[in-house]
Formats: C-alpha cells, structure tokens, sequence
C-alpha cells in the first residue's frame, strides 16, 4: 500500500484492516464449521468481544469461543484453537493472516465467563 509519492500509506492500511475486520460475518461461520468438524456437531460457536459489540477499531481481532463437552484441558487446547484455525484456512476458505482469536471451553466455563466478561454474544 503506498501513497501518491511511493511511500507507504498507514492511513489506507488502517482503512483495509478495518473493512476487513467487518468481514467477520463471512469468516466466523468457515470457523464454526471447521469446529463442528473436528469436535462434533454438538459444539457451539459464539463471536464475543468487539465484533459482537459493533465496537471494533483498527486494533481489534475477532474473538471466536468454541464450546464443546468435548473441550480438553491444558496445553491441548491452544493446540486443538491452532488446529480449528488450520481448518479453517485449509479447508474453509479463511485468509491464513485473518486477525482470529479462537478459545476453546467447556460449556461450563463458557457459562461462567458469559456471566463475568460477555456483554453481548453472537452464537454462529
């Protein structure tokens, strides 16, 4: 991206991040499915955080909770976010350098953090 004398132009980066970001309307269901697939169709997909909250700015990411009984727990977890996120490029569609933030809980936890942190959620 560069402006009228060659150089980059952060004001048009800023512009293209933003109107990207406002796709997470197409993207967030390629991630949902990419989910499904890999925990089962009993597993729940809510977009949380700035997106569901119409308050995103250049800075943001879009936050994407999976849910699933089937969650597991420690370390296996980023690993199995970084799995549903290779899905989701590989198979799905999803731009490998989409600004994504995947949690994975258990519906407990999910319920405990709706209570405390989620004003607003938007099941996918």
């Amino acid at each position: 991206m560069q402006s009228g004398s060659g150089k980059p132009s952060i004001e048009r980066y800023m512009v293209e991040r933003l109107r990207r970001l406002h796709q997470w309307r197409l993207y967030a269901p390629r991630v949902a499915e990419a989910a499904r697939r890999l925990l089962g169709p009993e597993t729940r997909v809510y977009v949380v955080g700035g997106a569901a909250e119409d308050r995103l700015t250049v800075l943001s990411d879009i936050d994407i909770v999976v849910v699933s009984p089937r969650a597991p727990r420690g370390p296996e977890r980023h690993r199995l976010a970084i799995r549903i996120r290779m899905e989701a490029v590989e198979r799905h569609g999803v731009p490998w350098d989409y600004p994504l933030d995947i949690h994975v809980m258990t519906p407990e936890e999910f319920e405990e953090a709706r209570r405390r942190y989620y004003r607003r959620v938007v099941e996918v």
